[in-house]
Formats: structure tokens, C-alpha cells, sequence
């Protein structure tokens, strides 16, 4: 079973090389890296997919970094919830992040229920739980839970990720479940969504094609 970290930061956006960063993957108990900005390879047995994501929220921005990245896995920070369905409803796009951010409207019951059924995937940042502090924790436990709610009654995928910029910023797996179990994510689930990528990029490392 493929257990991936989604979405880390190696350099120059963060402090830690993708050959250091792939080493510590390792150990930490991934087999696959999603790293922003750099193209799929394979360091000390760990693959490295190549990430993408889009954060100025115009389905312009969405449309062109789809047709530029044929080979990477697209994340879209959320918008609003018609931004959000639209995103929902483009082919190409793999995974919706930062709902945390979002007002608890932006992702409602028909948008769970269309990202189960376009196989578009949600991102949880567990470096959100890590670093903000008091009010600003607790509303970020409280979205990820109401997702997870959401999640277990329309089906569609997590996609988990540790959000690092730098070695000291990984987490193993035993910590990430530790970290998900926070918000009410059982062992179960927390394994199933560090799973979640093979269903979003097939071995050929082309994107697949949402009908």
C-alpha cells in the first residue's frame, strides 16, 4: 500500500533539500512524496510526484496551471462554494485544500456529494494543528471534524499531508494518526487517506481522467 506525505515544501520554498527530505520520508514510514514545484523522480526509494498548487483563486489561474502540469498533481486552495463546485466540476483538478480557511458553507452536502462522485480528493495540512495556538487551533480542529462528518457520509477522499518546509516539519506515521485522532479520525481512516493518491495518479504519471 502506497503511504504518502502530500504536499511538502522542500527547497528554495523551504529550508531542507528533496534528497534530505526523502531520506527522513523514509523513516518516518512513506514511500511517496507529493513535493511542490519539482518533477517526479526518486530519492533513497522514495517517489517524488510532482505538486502543484494554486492559490489565487481564479478558475483562469485553474484552467492554465492544469494545461501547464499535465504530469502533477493540481491542489486548489477553496474559495467560495461556487468557486469550490466549479473546481469540483474541472477535470484535472485532484485535490481542494486550505477548507479551513473557508466559511463552513463553502463545503456543503453537494459538494461532498460531487467530490465523491468526480473522485477529487480533500487536502488536511496537519501542520495547521501543529502551529497555530489557542482560538485559531481549535477552529481548525473544528473544520477538519466537520469535514470528517461529511466525509463519512458521502464517501469522497482525504488526502493528508504534513505541510513540511523542512525535515524538523515531518512526521512519521504514528505521529500523523496521533495528530488526526485530534479531530475524531480513527487509525483506520488516517491509513486509508495516506493511501488516498494511487486513486489519483495512475503509474504512467498521467493525471486520470474524471468522466
Amino acid at each position: 500500500m502506497t503511504v504518502t506525505d502530500v504536499f511538502i515544501h522542500p527547497f528554495p520554498e523551504g529550508d531542507s533539500t528533496l534528497q534530505r527530505m526523502a531520506l527522513t520520508a523514509r523513516e518516518c514510514g512513506f514511500d511517496t512524496l507529493i513535493a511542490v514545484h519539482h518533477h517526479p523522480c526518486e530519492y533513497h526509494g522514495v517517489r517524488i510526484l510532482q505538486g502543484i498548487l494554486v492559490n489565487e483563486g481564479t478558475m483562469k489561474t485553474v484552467m492554465s496551471a492544469i494545461r501547464q502540469n499535465r504530469r502533477a498533481i493540481i491542489g486548489v486552495a477553496a474559495g467560495d462554494a461556487n468557486f469550490n463546485r466549479n473546481l469540483l466540476k474541472t477535470q484535472g483538478v485532484h485535490l481542494i485544500t486550505d477548507l479551513h480557511r473557508s466559511q463552513r458553507n463553502a463545503f456543503d452536502q453537494v459538494s461532498a456529494k460531487l467530490a465523491a462522485g468526480r473522485r477529487v480528493a480533500i487536502h488536511l495540512d496537519i501542520s495547521q494543528i501543529i502551529s497555530c495556538r489557542g482560538h485559531s487551533r481549535q477552529k481548525v480542529l473544528t473544520r477538519y471534524a466537520e469535514l470528517l462528518t461529511l466525509q463519512r457520509k458521502f464517501g469522497f477522499s482525504f488526502a493528508i499531508g504534513s505541510g513540511a518546509r523542512s525535515i524538523l516539519g515531518q512526521r512519521s506515521v504514528r505521529e500523523i494518526i496521533l495528530l488526526t485522532a485530534l479531530f475524531g479520525m480513527t487509525k483506520e481512516e488516517t491509513i486509508d487517506a495516506l493511501g488516498t493518491v494511487p486513486e489519483l495518479y495512475q503509474d504512467t504519471s498521467l493525471p486520470r481522467v474524471v468522466v
